[in-house]
């Protein structure tokens, strides 16, 4: 079978952005390369997007990395910019349904639904629905950057969505950023996110504050030496905050086995001390669509964390 090029998967956070390139070949999706770059503080996060000509900068010198005439592409918004909801709906007409989608949105967002994209989408289940909700701006923040890099962009998916396609053996995704972690239930058949305003600044600041240093020294050192005698009381915390999320997610989806992921997932001791305390077995997988690249074994095994979103993004389909 032919090789045929995917869209770009394209994951915008808080401290970095990666662009994934992959191919459909015979045996499946495969990631052909990565490319990386970091971002200014305060230029973006995983929702708004403040300075656009500054990433579609970044990702214009990414894409011209990965070598590739593909321009079409594909990026993620997740919670709490982005909301899906299963909804069971009595007969109506398409119009009926689309006011009743709107009515229903005002429950599941932490904005006004005025300012909010709806979409609603027949799920597999009888009556039932997929309610979709994103902010306007957020929406239109991420399609303007894409834009200005040249970039073709086909959809914007759920972060959920897009990593509950590539981790199917688990019960849960747990995705720790630099300053939000989600928890992501993709048992069921619409992923359900929890998330908290924590993450690896916790860390970094957490190290700053026992050593008496800045937070970009301490940044430095959390990258090189992880926690190492210092942070220890915030890494505590983190991880209280991510079992809590476990404990109120397990009030409706059983949870038992979690893929974790997210740059501050790499935080030695994190999953270990999740795990010993929910029980709940907490593993760093390498996709299936990672394991068949170019890059070494080793360099997958340290890279994965960071670049499973983009890797999963390029999975996408209208189907």
């Amino acid at each position: 079978m032919k090789e045929r090029s995917l869209p770009l998967g394209i994951d915008i956070g808080t401290t970095r952005l990666r662009v994934a390139h992959a191919v459909q070949a015979g045996g499946g999706p495969q990631v052909r390369a990565v490319a990386v770059r970091d971002i200014s503080a305060g230029a973006a996060t995983s929702g708004a997007i403040a300075d656009p000509p500054y990433i579609a900068a970044l990702l214009e010198e990414a894409v011209r990395e990965l070598k590739t005439r593909e321009r079409r592409c594909v990026a993620a918004i997740g919670t709490p910019d982005a909301s899906l909801q299963h909804v069971t709906l009595p007969s109506m007409t398409r119009f009926e349904r689309v006011s009743a989608a709107r009515f229903e949105a005002e429950r599941y967002v932490e904005f006004p639904v005025s300012e909010a994209v709806v979409r609603i989408h027949r799920s597999r289940a009888a009556g039932g629905f997929v309610l979709g909700v994103v902010r306007r701006s957020i929406l239109s923040g991420r399609v303007d950057a894409l834009r200005r890099a040249g970039l073709r962009p086909v959809a914007i998916d759920h972060e959920a969505c897009a990593l509950a396609r590539v981790f199917t053996a688990f019960d849960a995704v747990l995705d720790v950023g630099y300053e939000r972690t989600a928890l992501h239930a993709i048992a069921s058949p619409v992923p359900a996110t929890l998330h908290a305003p924590a993450g690896g600044a916790q860390i970094t600041g957490g190290i700053a504050q026992d050593l008496a240093i800045d937070e970009h020294s301490a940044e430095k050192r959390k990258r090189i030496l992880g926690i190492a005698g210092a942070g220890e009381r915030a890494l505590g915390t983190l991880v209280d905050t991510i079992c809590a999320l476990v404990r109120v997610a397990r009030q409706t989806t059983p949870i038992v086995r979690m893929a974790l992921t997210g740059n501050a997932s790499r935080l030695a001791g994190l999953g270990a001390a999740v795990e010993a305390i929910t029980g709940a077995s907490c593993e760093v997988p390498v996709a299936p669509l990672l394991q068949h690249t170019a890059y070494p074994e080793d360099v997958l095994r340290s890279g994965c964390q960071d670049w499973t979103l983009a890797a999963a993004l390029t999975t996408w389909s209208r189907r």
